[in-house]
């Protein structure tokens, strides 16, 4: 086979397209946009765009790469073509963290009443709402020019400058800190106030005389600074914390007025014609749990739930990364993306065809638009028939479209360029490279992530438990290959089993969440075991799997229905034996501090994780003096941000200069961000270079400082 230099970079061109995050346009050399002919639904017939157009808030979730920023682009296209329709597009994790480098220091007002770290705090979330209601100024103006244009021509200039007046007035309000001394100053004082002995006395108790806080905290601010402190329980005081941040809410809902605000959309919109405003926000999850409850309670709830029918949202969020808040769960649609949620509703017998049958939709539209050719052409069809391929695709990449271009593309690198067809051979070697690449550094950045030692703790125990999962996985294969483990199932297989899946209780996924939104593991299906207990089935990545020499999947035919449920794959007295291990069970408060096996953790569930003693909150502890010991040699001067960690490891595994756009690509972020991360890792930090180069554009490259502190393993 000889691919001309076009048909590469075509083929090239069309997985970079599946490649592309967040609100990556998908648009030609001539900037026609290719959203109508690249489209491609997760369901036959479209069902996920039609049930997202519905009139009803919908939350789409799914993990990264799943498709859900290019859903939206595909609802606002779609969206556009009714004139009674409005969409505004936020993106909370970019305003989020501009929100945290350009909070206001001032307010001197408030430096009497809260301490500076609490004041920090509420400015950002403060900043963070001013911005989100800015943002969605600036949208209703953006798009509703060309509506202002049709107005001018059917009502004359008169009306359009009422709307541009409208709308600057409303831009007035949201800007406008008037209000701080006649609302925000009482109420704050009034907080203070009311629980000044309640903190004192917490303080006191919690914190004993050798406490680092000060005496003039509020229980919001323990609970911030007890979360980078070793020496206190980070959660003690969660409770107390979540009833401040309550407080907040409320304060910001009368500081902003947001029942005025809705009042004042409605009448802007009104007068250009628009029936409905839908409001798109993407990475909702990517925002911290404190925001996330801020933006729901402050913004969302209220708008969907105030403005009667008028305002909707489409918002993206992670499993098990989703706050509902007031919003009314049973009022809103719940699409699900990701393969076992999606196809698990729809038909469980044919799970997987359906998601094969997706894949094959998804690749060959992308390579025909591109290459102007069929899928064929670029695969070793000789040896074994597409299908295959297709089905090799769906389980190295569980039918995320990020992923398959990331396959796609390592194979074009080790193929295509040199005249070579995609085999198996080639797939198989891209998922241990995307596995390296993406996902197993994730416990690396864990390890020098500016979080808290409890959260450290409990994500470096995962690291610890999958590798018992892959050691369980791989002394399987050993016993079926000298005989030790016997059977009919394996007998067509003995000298190269299949050990990649395994099953336990639904009740412990809860614990493996962390592992499944990072792809280390993914849910594939669930069943009922010999003792008509339910379990669930989960395979480990596939690149993990090709690094660990674990053969992926099972035999095929109905004679191995059951093969993932045999005995040899059952998980649950390793997990129950490692949470039993590492986490504990310990009543927050400080007078009674109960302590509880973990086998009665399904009791105090039912209990509402009360202590029946003295019927506080109790919490579940991670506990392991090996990795503390192991995270307090560290030097804390190089702990980081998680986004300029992630800034240095992108730097390091391209092995190559790295433009702003490029790294923020690849990271799923802005440019700017990155531009801003990347100056403070310049100039304070000394662990990045900035260097222009030809065409004044800027790259960076790391120092040796940080190859030695980060990289010299």
């Amino acid at each position: 086979m000889s691919y001309s230099e076009s048909e590469k970079d075509n083929f090239l061109e069309a997985v970079a397209s599946l490649k592309k995050y967040r609100r990556a346009e998908l648009i030609d050399e001539n900037g026609n946009n290719l959203l109508s002919s690249l489209y491609t639904d997760l369901l036959a017939n479209e069902q996920i765009l039609k049930t997202c157009l519905k009139g009803n808030t919908t939350f789409i979730i799914g993990r990264k790469g799943t498709g859900k920023s290019t859903i939206f682009l595909k609802i606002q296209q779609e969206l556009r073509k009714k004139d009674n329709n409005l969409s505004c597009y936020v993106d909370a994790k970019t305003i989020f963290e501009s929100s945290k480098s350009e909070y206001v220091n001032g307010l001197e007002e408030l430096k009497n009443i809260i301490s500076n770290d609490v004041l920090q705090n509420y400015l950002i979330e403060r900043n963070f709402i001013q911005t989100i209601l800015s943002e969605l100024r600036k949208e209703i103006d953006k798009r509703s020019y060309t509506l202002i244009d049709k107005i001018k021509e059917l009502f004359g200039t008169d009306r359009s400058s009422i709307v541009r007046e409208k709308l600057q007035k409303l831009q007035n309000s949201i800007e406008n800190n008037e209000l701080l001394k006649s609302i925000e100053l009482p109420l704050l004082q009034q907080i203070s106030t009311h629980r000044k002995n309640a903190n004192e006395k917490t303080n006191e108790s919690a914190f004993g005389k050798n406490s680092q806080l000060g005496g003039k905290l509020d229980l919001k601010e323990q609970s911030i600074n007890a979360s980078y402190s070793e020496n206190s329980n980070s959660k003690n005081l969660q409770k107390n914390a979540t009833e401040v941040d309550k407080q907040f809410s409320d304060i910001f809902l009368k500081v902003f007025q947001v029942k005025d605000i809705i009042t004042q959309i409605k009448d802007i919109l009104s007068l250009l014609n628009v029936k409905s405003l839908i409001i798109i926000v993407d990475d909702f999850s990517e925002i911290d749990d404190q925001a996330m409850r801020v933006l729901i309670d402050v913004i969302l709830a209220p708008l969907n739930n105030w403005s009667d029918e008028f305002i909707k949202f489409k918002i993206a969020a992670y499993p098990n990364r989703v706050y509902y808040g007031k919003i009314d769960k049973s009022k809103v649609d719940i699409v699900d993306l990701d393969f076992y949620n999606l196809y698990s509703e729809l038909d469980r017998n044919n799970m997987e065809e359906r998601a094969i049958d997706f894949t094959r939709r998804l690749v060959e539209k992308r390579i025909k638009y591109f290459t102007e050719k069929p899928a064929e052409y670029f695969f070793d069809t000789k040896k074994e028939p597409l299908e295959s391929y297709y089905e090799l695709i769906f389980q190295i990449s569980m039918n995320v479209p990020r992923i398959i271009g990331y396959i796609l593309f390592y194979c074009c690198e080790r193929n295509i360029v040199f005249d070579k067809p995609i085999n198996r051979e080639s797939l198989e070697a891209a998922s241990q490279k995307y596995f390296e690449r993406n996902i197993e550094h994730f416990f690396d950045n864990t390890t020098y992530s500016m979080m808290s030692f409890d959260e450290k703790i409990s994500i470096l125990q995962l690291k610890e438990l999958l590798q018992q999962f892959v050691d369980s996985l791989s002394n399987t294969r050993k016993k079926i290959i000298i005989g030790e483990i016997t059977g009919n199932q394996y007998e067509d297989v003995k000298t190269n089993p299949y050990t990649s899946h395994f099953y336990f209780k639904p009740t412990y996924e809860h614990f493996l969440k962390t592992l499944e939104l990072n792809f280390f593991i993914s849910k594939y299906s669930e069943r009922s075991d010999r003792n008509s207990e339910k379990q669930s089935i989960y395979c480990l990545n596939y690149g993990l799997c090709k690094k660990e020499n674990l053969r992926w999947g099972k035999p095929k035919g109905s004679n191995y229905r059951t093969y993932f449920i045999s005995k040899s794959f059952d998980f649950n007295s390793l997990i129950d034996d490692f949470l039993k291990n590492s986490k504990r069970i310990i009543c927050i408060n400080p007078k009674c501090k109960k302590s509880f096996p973990f086998e009665e953790l399904h009791y105090l569930e039912y209990n509402k994780m009360l202590c029946p003693e003295c019927h506080n909150p109790v919490n579940i502890i991670s506990n392991s003096e090996t990795i503390q010991l192991e995270l307090e040699k560290i030097d804390k001067s190089k702990l980081l941000p998680h986004i300029e960690l992630s800034i240095l490891y992108e730097i390091n595994k391209t092995e190559k200069d790295l433009k702003p756009g490029e790294i923020a690509e690849e990271l799923d972020c802005s440019y700017q961000l990155i531009g801003k991360r990347a100056k403070k890792l310049n100039e304070e930090k000394k662990l990045i270079l900035r260097m222009r180069v030809e065409g004044g554009k800027v790259v960076y490259k790391l120092t040796d400082k940080a190859k030695n502190d980060y990289f010299n393993t």
